[in-house]
């Protein structure tokens, strides 16, 4: 889409709320991607999805950019459906169906269909409700029959489905935040998933005789705002939508919001795109945006800016009457009635033709009980329990990867990954703030700026030397734990100096909130909506470091060994490769391959994971479950369609390669792929069954 363009038409007409400030930084963006490709950033900006000539290029640049960060730019294969109707339920004043189709393959998925009694032979309208985060009830949700029935009232066939960790679908490997952070690595989104279920909901809608495929629309709250808004930007069979509940600014929600679900961070979308661009993406189809002037989640003032300048956009296109924000007083963050009231007029007016698109009433509608065996698939649980998680299935995915990338390609990914966030480096600003004489050296407490409003604490231990050697470490607890005697005290022996770091996000830098929740996750998650992964930002961290290191006349920085402990070790391995001033590099305690991290949620009861899934992984960032653990900072987005942790190995040249106490190993074929790249050099050490120790370093170093 030429959305600069576009958003000069809107600043010119005063319809954009803060749009000159959009519109350079905008502009600035486009230009810095374009003059300098190589900063930082992973995920294609929108710009380079197609030059476009205007509004009428809109939907093929701005979608082609979209399903980029989605992870949808090669859709998955259309593989037949195979939808039954398992059984039919008589409830007076509708019929319904219980049934499934399969999305994917092996991805069953239980919906329910609310048909409306009418002669035989008749095509009505449909709509496809889509779920917000109701984990337990699912598509059995209250709120969400009311609803159906109230549409089926009105002449509508509805069709509600569980969505990926909801319902009959909930599993621990299910979970947004687990099946999400396994999706990540593959170049693949939660959010994509979610979006490739409705787009087959609507492929079943169509088969079906008694549904008029030219009159289906979309509609949900919250994550299933998410859903509409996503779906109907991709899928235009979506004749009209209804976003209810998740009507925001990104970079307004990035600043003052919380930690939200992993569902809404897509790989660099905040940097290519706003929320209204996403939703211009469904002009000129009608789309209705609701927000509770009291929801907690997604403040109204920025749902105001997004909502008004969307409807900007329709009246560019000469569709204002397309396109309406509705901030409904008092009401909080949920699909009450109100937001229901609005849907059915929305949709009686665009799917019908009939109404003024006003809310209609919805009277007395009852609901069954959540619990009613007549609105489940599968009551036994025997089809759906044999179907692979998606934390399984992105395993399977992950073993068939088949890279053609070269080295130079592998490197220059790096290199792009750690690469400084602007055109130079920013002065390091040190300061000193302690320095002590310790026995046979001196111990420094220093800080010293990585980039713009990250600092980096760290301890120097300086051996009585003149320009003694350095042994850089970053350990995922921070900087104290390496001030441990064991450690520190035989490097110093052997006239090493030694530099601890907190890499952003880690030791003195991890702050913890009145709740007490860290904020790693609000640093994992923002910095994968930024496109700058947090790994190769903390990549960079260790890089200036060294600049650090380099600057001290003191300090040598021929023969630098860095090492990361932890997780930090891959920040340490990313710097290490490409800043050729790192002569070594250790990698211990981490894994041996990025699917390692593909960990489903701990095996526990189904009334356990529901209070559990959210808390367990935006408490701090970690995915545990219970014999395997990650830190969610160490994954990027489709890094295994460029390289795997073994191939640092190779990527690295003639600079050796220490590798012990290896984590979460999964298979012999993960080992045997390090034996292989290790073998090529005969100084680099594979020791996976080896804990790290000052002993094992200084006998690689000799």
């Amino acid at each position: 889409m030429d959305f600069i363009r576009a958003g000069q038409q809107l600043v010119a007409r005063g319809q954009l709320t803060g749009g000159t400030r959009w519109l350079q930084r905008r502009t600035r963006f486009e230009s810095a991607e374009q003059s300098h490709p190589r900063r930082g950033r992973i995920c294609r900006p929108v710009s380079s999805a197609g030059t476009g000539t205007g509004l009428a290029r809109a939907p093929q640049a701005g979608r082609a950019a979209f399903r980029d960060s989605i992870g949808l730019t090669r859709t998955p294969e259309r593989t037949p459906l195979n939808a039954k109707v398992l059984r039919t339920h008589d409830l007076g004043d509708y019929v319904l169906e219980n049934v499934i189709f399969y999305s994917r393959p092996e991805t069953p998925v239980p919906a329910n269909i609310y048909l409306p009694k009418t002669p035989p032979g008749r095509r009505l309208p449909a709509v496809l409700s889509v779920l917000g985060h109701w984990l337990g009830d699912g598509k059995a949700a209250e709120q969400n029959q009311i609803l159906a029935q109230k549409l089926v009232q009105l002449g509508f066939l509805v069709m509600t489905y569980d969505a990926i960790g909801h319902g009959e679908r909930n599993d621990r490997g299910n979970t947004h935040h687990h099946a999400g952070y396994s999706l990540l690595p593959l170049g693949e989104t939660i959010a994509g998933w979610m979006v490739w279920d409705s787009i087959r909901a609507a492929d079943y809608l169509q088969s079906r005789p008694d549904v008029d495929p030219q009159r289906i629309g979309i509609a949900g709250n919250s994550g299933g705002g998410l859903n509409t808004l996503f779906t109907s930007a991709l899928d235009s069979r979506f004749r009209a939508a209804v976003v209810a509940g998740y009507v925001f600014e990104f970079q307004s929600w990035m600043k003052y919001g919380g930690s939200h679900c992993t569902c809404v961070y897509l790989p660099g979308l905040s940097r290519s795109m706003e929320w209204f661009e996403i939703a211009g993406l469904t002009a000129p189809r009608p789309l209705l945006m609701l927000q509770g002037a009291r929801d907690s989640i997604f403040p109204r003032t920025s749902a105001r800016r997004a909502g008004r300048a969307t409807e900007a956009l329709y009246s560019i296109l000469g569709e204002h009457k397309n396109a309406r924000l509705d901030l409904i007083p008092n009401e909080p963050h949920g699909l009450t009635k109100p937001f229901r009231e609005a849907i059915y007029g929305w949709m009686k007016l665009h799917l019908t033709g009939s109404g003024d698109g006003q809310p209609i009433s919805e009277g007395e509608v009852s609901a069954l009980p959540s619990n009613d065996p007549r609105l489940l698939c599968d009551p036994d649980g025997k089809l759906l329990s044999g179907a692979p998680s998606i934390v399984q299935l992105a395993i399977r995915n992950a073993a068939k990867i088949g890279r053609s990338t070269s080295r130079e390609q592998q490197l220059e990914y790096v290199r792009r990954l750690i690469a400084p966030g602007n055109e130079e480096s920013d002065l390091q600003r040190v300061r000193t703030v302690e320095k002590l004489n310790i026995s046979g050296g001196t111990r420094e407490k220093v800080v010293f700026l990585s980039e713009i409003g990250e600092y980096v604490p760290a301890l120097l231990w300086r051996p009585n030397a003149t320009k003694p050697r350095m042994v850089l470490i970053a350990n995922s607890k921070g900087k104290a734990a390496v001030d441990e005697p064991s450690l520190v005290e035989p490097l110093l022996a052997a006239a090493f100096a030694v530099l601890a770091v907190d890499l952003r996000g880690r030791g003195e830098t991890l702050a913890t909130r009145a709740n007490g929740r860290d904020n790693n996750y609000h640093f994992v998650s923002h910095s994968i909506m930024w496109g700058r992964p947090l790994a190769g930002r903390r990549g960079f961290d260790v890089s200036r470091s060294v600049d650090y290191v380099a600057s001290r006349p003191d300090l040598s920085i021929d023969g630098l060994v860095a090492v990361g402990v932890g997780d930090v070790a891959l920040p340490v391995l990313l710097a290490s490769t490409a800043d050729t001033r790192i002569s070594r590099a250790v990698s211990a305690g981490y894994d041996l391959s990025f699917a390692s991290q593909m960990i489903a949620g701990r095996n526990t009861s189904r009334e356990q994971l529901l209070k559990t899934w959210n808390s367990g992984v935006m408490a701090n960032g970690k995915l545990d479950d219970g014999e395997h653990q990650a830190d969610a900072g160490s994954v990027i987005p489709g890094v295994l369609n460029v390289f795997d942790l073994p191939e640092f190995a190779g990527m690295r040249s003639d600079r050796p390669l220490l590798v012990c106490g290896a984590r979460n190993m999964r298979s012999p074929e993960q080992q045997r792929a390090w034996e292989t790249e290790m073998s090529r050099d005969t100084r680099s050490w594979f020791r996976p069954d080896e804990p790290f120790t000052a002993e094992l370093l200084l006998s690689w170093l000799r």
